[in-house]
């Protein structure tokens, strides 16, 4: 449900929404995902989309589903099939009870896509520890040595997810997971995130009703994450290790004033090598890329935070507020505080 501007409502729902807009500073340490679980369980207006996550459909798509699991069990198959999917859902976590050991759930061989939409969580696997914000997704398979879990200095973790299994499905998975690794990056408009969509709108309306319906969407899942991270016939290959320890140091310190130099400086190279080798591999320059992470975090910061502008410009690497609130306007058509109110850009 997202008005416009020019959207005439009736008096009663005007007085709603501004009372949640005004309530909406005070609700300290809320995600948008529990103020909408709060209206809804006081049998209120559904009005999720209204301050939902910014420019996001699919998300969107997702939110208006609801916290629910899918698993696809279907008896009695009449033929052998390759790649099927075993479930999938969307699940918002607030005890540290979630806690997962990947050589603890059977030797039954399955495939986990699982990816952030809010909080945070825990992968530690290959003696290493990952932290899972969101836009960031895990590539895993059972049986695994790894774990992954809701810390205790994490609120919540919110996140949507797919299982598949068959002998197909899992020799792709495998080459998939050489090639990107246990932890990938998908924005909003991903293949994956779509097919992921897709997939998760048939199982709540009953029409993934079939194990053939069931192993057509596993392919499909298969094919949209190896498009979204596999290079093409044409493409410049694998991204080297250097861009992703760069990407990692920009999302790990972006509160601190980190400049091009300091990407420049993590990546090895002189600043013009950097700069020309990184726009190669991602399509935008340093400069922009960083620019586009601040903005996501203030969109993020300004949607599940109690925070003053100022200190959300802060949170984003901006030392003057002013300069925040002017970049902010130039990216998305508003001041902070109006995308605040509105939750969303012109």
């Amino acid at each position: 449900m997202i008005f416009f501007t020019n959207t005439v409502l009736p008096a009663p729902m005007n007085v709603i929404l501004d009372i949640i807009l005004f309530l909406r500073p005070f609700l300290f340490n809320l995600s948008m995902y529990k103020l909408y679980a709060i209206i809804i369980s006081k049998g209120k207006l559904k009005i999720y989309d209204l301050i939902a996550n910014y420019g996001n459909f699919m998300l969107s798509r997702i939110n208006k589903i609801g916290i629910r699991d899918f698993p696809a069990v279907f008896p009695g198959r009449t033929v052998p099939l390759y790649a099927i999917i075993t479930g999938c859902g969307h699940q918002h976590r607030t005890s540290t009870d979630y806690n997962n050991y990947g050589l603890k759930r059977g030797n039954a061989e399955f495939t986990i896509w699982q990816y952030t939409l809010g909080g945070w969580g825990i992968l530690e696997i290959e003696g290493k520890s990952y932290k899972l914000t969101p836009g960031k997704a895990m590539l895993l398979h059972i049986p695994q040595n790894h774990r992954y879990y809701l810390p205790k200095e994490s609120e919540f973790w919110d996140f949507i997810y797919i299982s598949t299994h068959g002998r197909e499905i899992m020799r792709l998975w495998h080459e998939l997971e050489k090639v990107s690794g246990p932890i990938v990056e998908l924005d909003e408009t991903s293949n994956s995130l779509k097919t992921f969509t897709e997939i998760f709108e048939k199982a709540a309306t009953g029409k993934l009703n079939s194990q053939f319906k069931a192993s057509a969407m596993a392919y499909q899942m298969q094919m949209s994450l190896m498009d979204d991270l596999l290079p093409s016939a044409t493409g410049k290959g694998k991204v080297p290790e250097f861009m992703k320890n760069v990407i990692s140091f920009c999302q790990e310190n972006i509160e601190r004033n980190i400049n091009v130099d300091d990407m420049a400086e993590i990546s090895g190279y002189s600043r013009y090598h950097f700069s020309r080798l990184f726009s190669e591999y991602q399509g935008i320059s340093p400069a922009a890329f960083l620019s586009e992470l601040r903005m996501k975090q203030a969109i993020r910061l300004l949607q599940h935070e109690a925070l003053t502008v100022k200190e959300i410009a802060l949170k984003c690497g901006f030392q003057d507020a002013s300069y925040f609130c002017k970049t902010f306007r130039r990216s998305f058509g508003v001041s902070p505080d109006e995308f605040r109110k509105s939750g969303t850009p012109n």
